[in-house]
């Protein structure tokens, strides 16, 4: 029952991996995700990050026999929230990477925290995605709180924490909070045509598109005069060059990530 990680570049596929409860994170669990992101930032070779859930769910939030525990007062809960859960969530979004969220079956609370944080969210018909945690008696952390309003708006997130209602699929994707919904049975298709989309492309291009959508999301649509120079750096870049060159001669590109 851990965090499972197989890379065969330039994909890396990670998966929760504790079905018997529905992939729900254990302390453990959570730092492991942490640290199987913060060693995926580090590879060059690896375009593309797959992050799903074993045995039919993607995650039914933290564990919670753990909380007597693990948070149990105000000091506990306030270390488990701020060094245990927030940084896997910020290595998640953090990540250099295109990062795909295969969702199916239970992506509730802790889980639908971790699919909020990734860049695509792919869900299966049956998927079930919300937050009740207010039935459990308590609030989504502050922190945690944050990328969620980004993600759906005030409107959707009072919706899902002050009623505990939970979206199916196709409720989520017009919400905006998946992307895309596959056929039935159609995930695992679905998954493989996305990845081919994003390794098509540049994985230059990728990283710095990420960048400047994540900046964008932290200030607001604003963006500084420093921040304007850094992007036009692309263009002494040899990716630019080569898809360029590529387009120009009617030839596929052979792109390296520089």
């Amino acid at each position: 029952m851990t965090i499972q990680c197989e890379t065969q570049a330039p994909v890396a596929r990670v998966t929760l991996d504790a079905p018997a409860r529905q992939n729900a994170l254990s302390v453990d669990m959570w730092q492991r995700l942490r640290q199987t992101f913060e060693d995926l930032a580090g590879r060059d070779d690896i375009h593309c990050i797959v992050l799903r859930g074993a045995g039919g769910n993607f995650a039914a939030g933290a564990d919670i026999t753990e909380f007597p525990q693990q948070r149990f007062d105000l000091a506990s809960g306030r270390r488990y929230h701020l060094e245990v859960i927030e940084p896997a969530l910020r290595a998640v979004r953090e990540a250099p990477q295109p990062v795909i969220a295969a969702i199916e079956g239970s992506c509730v609370g802790g889980g639908l925290e971790i699919a909020g944080v990734c860049d695509l969210r792919l869900a299966a018909p049956g998927s079930r995605l919300g937050a009740p945690v207010g039935k459990l008696g308590f609030p989504l952390a502050l922190p945690e709180l944050v990328p969620l309003v980004r993600l759906v708006g005030i409107a959707l997130a009072s919706d899902l924490l002050l009623t505990g209602r939970l979206l199916d699929a196709h409720e989520a994707l017009a919400a905006g909070l998946v992307q895309r919904v596959s056929a039935a049975d159609g995930l695992d298709a679905l998954i493989d045509e996305v990845v081919r989309a994003l390794l098509a492309g540049s994985p230059l291009a990728a990283r710095l598109n990420k960048r400047n959508l994540r900046m964008l999301a932290d200030q607001g649509g604003q963006y500084s005069a420093a921040q304007l120079d850094d992007s036009f750096g692309f263009f002494s870049s040899d990716d630019y060059t080569e898809g360029l060159n590529a387009f120009l001669a009617h030839r596929k590109p052979r792109f390296r990530g520089r």
